[in-house]
């Protein structure tokens, strides 16, 4: 992975000791073009289950009982619809405008989030299938060590592109890591780390917190928890949704 991400082992069904408020983040802002159709919405207001993925994930998160509060990170203009979809299915966040960036929309994210609240989680909303047991496990190791995010070991072959069509060298999967969400620390750690980022540029939490200097501990994700930004994700996510939702409700 990278310097200072440490292994905390794999799921767990145990509720997490008691602790700080906890709140989550939901970034909510992509444009899903890579899943457009003409006339469709955006992929975090599509149907899955009967209910949009952004309210699904949100209902994975109200489930959990040591997560107290959610926001909602929305791109301009689309606050209105995104309070009035939630209100709808009965879903309760905040939701704020987020900013040109995902860091930039997580961080007003975690600014939005009640003062009570000392233990952040990060989730993309469009991630419905994100258990009970790996919200538990990151919760846990965030609590435990400061922070922590899902992730899974690398099991495909790796090569780089070489010329035109070619294959160019094989990289070594060992030690090699696909992250996922959630990812979650300390309030206080995110907080500095994004107002001390000074031009750098995140992709997740994990690289703004090593860049921070903050250890980032590896708890196992689930194959399942993919993040859906193709037509092929959504069809199988439909096909997957009934089993899952018995199985976590």
């Amino acid at each position: 992975m990278g310097h200072g991400v440490r292994d905390a082992g794999g799921p767990s069904d145990a509720s997490p000791p008691p602790g700080p408020s906890v709140g989550v983040v939901l970034p909510a802002g992509g444009s899903g073009s890579r899943m457009a159709e003409a006339g469709a919405p955006p992929k975090q207001f599509r149907r899955l289950g009967g209910a949009p993925v952004l309210v699904q994930t949100l209902r994975a998160f109200h489930r959990h009982p040591a997560v107290d509060v959610a926001v909602v990170v929305v791109p301009v203009g689309e606050e209105a619809a995104t309070r009035a979809l939630l209100a709808e299915y009965g879903a309760e966040a905040d939701v704020v405008t987020g900013g040109p960036s995902r860091q930039a929309s997580v961080a007003h994210g975690v600014r939005a989030l009640p003062p009570a609240v000392r233990t952040v989680l990060v989730h993309d909303a469009v991630r419905p299938f994100v258990s009970q047991a790996v919200i538990a496990s990151v919760l846990q190791a965030v609590l435990a060590h400061g922070a922590a995010a899902a992730a899974l070991p690398v099991a495909d072959t790796l090569r780089q592109g070489g010329r035109g069509p070619l294959f160019g060298t094989t990289v070594p999967r060992e030690g090699l890591w696909a992250m996922q969400t959630p990812q979650g620390a300390r309030r206080d750690w995110l907080v500095r780390a994004a107002a001390n980022a000074a031009g750098h540029l995140a992709t997740d939490e994990v690289g703004l917190l090593q860049h921070a200097g903050h250890p980032v501990w590896i708890v196992e994700g689930d194959a399942r928890n993919t993040k859906l930004t193709r037509p092929s994700d959504w069809k199988l996510a439909e096909a997957l949704w009934p089993d899952w939702a018995a199985s976590e409700e």
